[in-house]
């Protein structure tokens, strides 16, 4: 059968304001990029259409839809609406093809989503890449849909629930993401002056998480039974090596890569052994695991930047949040991250329940001493399924079905108002970033990687603070 993937723009936020835009997106669309993997290993053709580059006039749309037999949609609870509105002018152009949804929004909203997007047939409201196949058996007669796990479905205008949920155990017996179907796209841009060599992709090495912060919206804390699971270390070293040659840069994207340290030593001894020349960008790594043999082994296989949940300089405001860390162990590690020579990122949060303005000024002025190269400031959210969520719903202060809420004294969600919150945020990175020293060795580190360009992605992330 004959696939065309749908990756829709979502909402990126500018720094420093409470304003949300729809701007080109940065990272390649890797959960497509494993369905389509499922899909081709089992005989299927599949395209994968990037909506972030390309725009269609219907007669375009038309055209592309006429060899298509299913069309599959990527959905954000954010852009669920924009969604809708391309799922209308598909089933408009050829009403009777299959339109299958997934992403975040279906599995936060399982039922909902069919609704939200109403000319969708079929939601995938859990991992997808053993279910799309079973979907594709159904749609050619094969299989009954009551029996596929993973899904809710329309039938006589009821929307009715699949077998049940099912998670992959072995994330090995994955085929690796279908890369070769966005190499059509430059993904040449990433937010908030990171430096990369061109050209980029991103993998994962894990699902899931075996943290538990009250900020975070994780999966497993909406889904029954979604543990942590983590790919072999075989695995994803055979992962690297297999794209080195395709590409300069690979972004790992766990939300705690480096938590095993047995296996992160394991993975980085291999690629040095094999002579991996692929630079490494970690996007996502606990203080608690810097350690100096580690991170020379790190140095040595190419990792050029980590990136750090700092969240805030307060230990009462870090203990609220259940990081289980200390602002020694922070320290240690950005430092540690500096003298390797690593690009250090660090997100640091504003607004929570217990906070003043003195805990704000002790955040930015722990922030100032250290060396972090693109420090992301931000309000606090209360997403779906995290601790604070269900405190705040339990309480009555947030609906069942708000998705994303910021703090905000007006709704009983902190100390301050959401435009206070948002002015305090802003002159965070004004006072951050806008500093002598600071400007000095970033435009510093720009010259001696020989390359303008860098330097241009980090003035036009200044430009944008407002």
């Amino acid at each position: 059968m004959n696939y065309l993937l749908f990756r829709s723009p979502i909402n990126i936020k500018k720094p420093g304001t409470n304003t949300y835009g729809y701007e080109t997106i940065f990272y390649p669309p890797l959960g497509l990029m494993y369905i389509a993997a499922s899909l081709e290993q089992n005989g299927h053709k599949v395209e994968i259409i990037d909506l972030g580059f390309d725009k269609f006039l219907s007669g375009e749309l038309k055209q592309k839809l006429s060899n298509i037999d299913i069309v599959g949609l990527e959905v954000y609870t954010d852009n669920y609406k924009e969604v809708k509105n391309l799922a209308k002018k598909i089933k408009e152009l050829k009403p009777n093809i299959s339109i299958i949804i997934g992403g975040p929004h279906c599995i936060f909203f399982p039922k909902k989503s069919i609704l939200d997007v109403k000319y969708a047939d079929i939601a995938i409201v859990g991992e997808g890449e053993e279910t799309i196949n079973d979907v594709s058996l159904y749609l050619q007669g094969k299989k009954n849909i009551s029996d596929i796990y993973n899904i809710y479905y329309k039938k006589n205008e009821e929307i009715l629930p699949g077998k049940g949920l099912k998670f992959i155990k072995n994330l090995d017996s994955l085929p690796f993401p279908s890369r070769h179907l966005v190499e059509k796209y430059d993904y040449d841009r990433l937010p908030h002056g990171f430096f990369y060599k061109k050209k980029l992709t991103l993998m994962i090495t894990s699902r899931g998480c075996p943290f538990h912060c009250h900020f975070c919206g994780r999966y497993s804390n909406s889904i029954e039974n979604y543990n942590f699971r983590q790919r072999s270390t075989e695995n994803i070293v055979e992962e690297i090596l297999n794209i080195q040659n395709r590409y300069n840069s690979v972004m790992i994207i766990d939300d705690s890569f480096l938590c095993n340290l047995k296996k992160a030593h394991r993975i980085f001894d291999m690629l040095i052994e094999y002579g991996s020349k692929i630079e490494i960008l970690i996007l996502g790594a606990r203080v608690d695991t810097a350690e100096r043999e580690l991170y020379k082994k790190m140095k040595k296989a190419n990792v050029t930047y980590i990136s750090f949940g700092i969240e805030s300089g307060n230990q009462d405001v870090l203990d609220f949040y259940n990081k289980k860390v200390t602002l020694n162990q922070i320290r240690k590690a950005v430092l540690l991250s500096n003298e390797m020579g690593f690009q250090i990122g660090g997100t640091l949060i504003l607004g929570a329940p217990i906070e003043t303005k003195y805990h704000f000024k002790k955040t930015i002025k722990f922030s100032k001493t250290l060396p972090i190269d693109n420090a992301i400031f931000s309000v606090l959210k209360y997403e779906m399924g995290s601790y604070l969520w269900k405190e705040a719903v339990k309480n009555g202060k947030i609906g069942k079905e708000e998705f994303l809420v910021p703090a905000n004294s007006l709704r009983g969600l902190g100390n301050f108002t959401l435009e206070e919150l948002t002015r305090f945020t802003r002159n965070a990175y004004i006072v951050y970033y806008l500093r002598p020293r600071f400007l000095f060795v970033q435009i510093k580190k720009c010259l001696l990687k020989k390359d303008i360009g860098h330097l241009g992605i980090f003035l036009r992330f200044l430009f944008s603070i407002k």
